[in-house]
């Protein structure tokens, strides 16, 4: 994404995490805004350019260069500010005169693009711009350094280049951007500001709709999320009650015999299944019911040994569910 120049900051820096984007364009669009909002995301960033309050331009670009416009970027706006914890929101005001050329930078008319200026009759070009009254801007850059000067009627209005934090008046760095090697150009193009006050994409783009649909989108990815989370769960735990069944299997035949087994079954189903293990109450009656069965079978020393080792052992392996 290209480094646009600031001006006058009205927000910096917001968390995007607790923004809804209706209220945002809401807010925006009701002051009679000119200028633009930037929405900058870890991979990506979203600028929407606003003239009077009408939104004249969105943009959202990733960071492999993938671009999207309109309705698209909109709605990848939203699915960011509802699935994503990180973003931060940066509102700048502009004249009308540079809103239109940071249009005319993010969805102008591509008149030239990469091309090196060692090839190109820069001066030729640049009497191009003012004999055709161009709106739009020009763009010099290296892989380093890069700098942009804004067209109005032909006509510059000022310069901005990376490390700057406004529009300058001095054309120097963009001299010496010119002068590097390996320089290159684009050139942008757009009609006038009345052209751009004739549009306004909240009169044909639904907001509301857009994030609703991000939101609900968003809500049934959590709620796969959970019932996955919890199918999980349910699965671990009937893993762990079916492995404790048979440490207590193993404990109450070791100490009665084989009998043991049919005893530990009919005090489970008695009691609604393995599950009553994980219930303190449940697990009372479960062990009563087995010492009750068992006080006949083996002497009272091995009983109680063996009532011990069951209720070790089920405290233990319930402390880890």
């Amino acid at each position: 994404m290209f480094l646009l120049p600031k001006g006058n900051p009205l927000f910096e820096n917001l968390a995007v995490g607790m923004l809804k984007l209706p209220e945002v364009m809401s807010k925006l669009s009701t002051g009679g805004f000119t200028g633009y909002a930037s929405f900058v995301f870890q991979a990506s960033t979203v600028i929407l350019v606003f003239e009077a309050g009408k939104l004249v331009s969105v943009l959202h670009e990733e960071k492999n260069g993938n671009r999207q416009t309109g309705f698209e970027a909109l709605s990848a706006l939203s699915y960011l500010m509802v699935g994503t914890s990180g973003g931060i929101l940066n509102v700048y005001k502009l004249s009308k005169d540079l809103t239109m050329c940071i249009h005319a930078l993010l969805q102008g008319e591509i008149l030239y693009k990469a091309q090196e200026l060692r090839l190109i009759d820069i001066k030729a070009l640049l009497e191009k711009v003012s004999s055709e009254r161009m709106n739009g801007c020009l763009r010099i850059y290296t892989d380093e350094r890069s700098a942009m000067i804004f067209y109005k009627d032909g006509a510059p209005l000022g310069f901005f280049h990376d490390g700057s934090q406004d529009i300058e008046t001095s054309s120097t760095e963009s001299q010496k951007i010119a002068g590097l090697p390996g320089a290159k150009i684009d050139l942008f193009s757009t009609q006038g500001v009345e052209h751009l006050m004739s549009l306004d994409l909240q009169e044909v783009v639904n907001i509301q709709n857009i994030w609703e649909t991000a939101v609900a989108h968003q809500q049934a990815e959590i709620n796969k999320l959970n019932a996955a989370r919890e199918e999980r769960e349910r699965k671990s735990i009937a893993s762990k009650l079916a492995e404790l069944e048979e440490q207590v299997k193993t404990i109450v035949v070791e100490s009665v015999g084989k009998v043991g087994r049919g005893i530990v079954d009919k005090e489970l189903t008695d009691q609604g299944g393995n599950t009553c293990l994980l219930d303190e109450n449940n697990v009372v009656k479960f062990l009563a019911g087995i010492e009750r069965s068992a006080k006949l079978l083996i002497s009272a020393t091995s009983l109680k040994a063996m009532m011990e080792q069951l209720s070790k052992t089920i405290t233990a392996a319930k402390s880890e569910l």
